[in-house]
């Protein structure tokens, strides 16, 4: 018996692959808050997650409702901001989640209670990093100060462990309105050499930046603060984590949550930057080692 052989039209046999290399394309959903910089960051992470094989999606935390529809059939999520987080964790059921952009502090109050898989990168440095930092860019201070609102009292307290078991002190003066950043830093002034300023929305924020940096400016104490922005603004020493360096570590976890990894419920920033603001630093009469030096021996230390 002569078996019968079917020549298929090339056509049909690509549009079979198509379909089929459409079918085991992994596929993510990036929601993200409205802010310029949530904006930025989803940009860059489609363009790299798209160039790794993904298939992506966007839409904006506003969009709530349309959350849970857009998650269906998306292997991963992510969330940019604590809002798009809260969306996330609300809408998205049953979706692994990897968010950024948010605090350790907003993570823990949306989390909490959910039963949801999620993975926090966090906007906080971790606090060794922080001291680390410190003792690299001005040898010898052991007086820290630091200013905390309401939602900033639990890190500064860790900080403050941590700094005594090193060594150190740190003063925290705490405020409940924008008029008492100034008498508070005043109280500080003569009980630190250097002031730390850790994400805090009433202690930092637009309107609290240049008030606290002319009154520590003026009694000479440097600061060190936690973004870019701050650093230009007056703040002799930076450390954060760009939106290149976030943007890595996110499709990264994306792609370990796709090889069956389980991730940590919080990570640290894996990579940072450590920025000087040289006209400031000579103002004050500062004598500081490149941000590149500082940089690398942080990393010596495990950071």
């Amino acid at each position: 018996m002569t078996a019968v052989r079917r020549h298929w039209p090339v056509g049909f046999l690509l549009a079979i692959i198509a379909v089929a290399s459409v079918a085991a394309e992994p596929r993510v959903l990036i929601v993200r808050e409205e802010s310029a910089v949530a904006q930025q960051t989803a940009e860059m992470l489609a363009r790299e997650l798209s160039a790794a094989g993904w298939a992506v999606a966007e839409v904006t935390a506003t969009d709530d409702p349309s959350v849970a529809g857009r998650a269906e059939g998306e292997q991963a999520v992510v969330a940019l901001g604590a809002r798009a987080f809260g969306s996330a964790v609300r809408r998205a059921r049953g979706k692994p989640i990897v968010s950024a952009l948010l605090t350790r502090g907003s993570f823990d109050d949306i989390a909490s209670g959910s039963r949801e898989r999620s993975s926090a990168i966090l906007l906080d440095q971790p606090i060794d990093r922080w001291i680390d930092l410190i003792n690299a860019t001005f040898p010898g201070v052991k007086r820290v100060g630091m200013l905390t609102g309401p939602a900033g009292q639990r890190a500064a307290a860790a900080v403050e462990r941590r700094l005594v078991e090193r060594g150190m002190t740190l003063s925290i003066e705490r405020i409940a309105k924008l008029e008492d950043v100034v008498p508070a830093i005043e109280h500080l002034v003569p009980r630190m050499d250097v002031l730390l300023a850790m994400p805090d929305p009433l202690a930092h924020n637009r309107n609290t930046v240049q008030p606290l940096l002319l009154t520590t400016y003026r009694a000479g104490i440097p600061v060190v603060a936690y973004s870019e922005s701050y650093q230009h603004a007056g703040a002799v020493v930076a450390l954060y984590s760009t939106i290149p360096q976030i943007v890595a570590q996110i499709v990264d976890s994306v792609r370990q949550i796709r090889d069956g990894t389980t991730l940590p419920n919080v990570q640290a920033p894996r990579d940072f930057t450590v920025g000087i603001n040289t006209a400031v630093a000579r103002s004050l009469g500062l004598s500081l080692p490149p941000a590149a030096d500082i940089k690398e021996r942080l990393r010596s230390l495990g950071q």
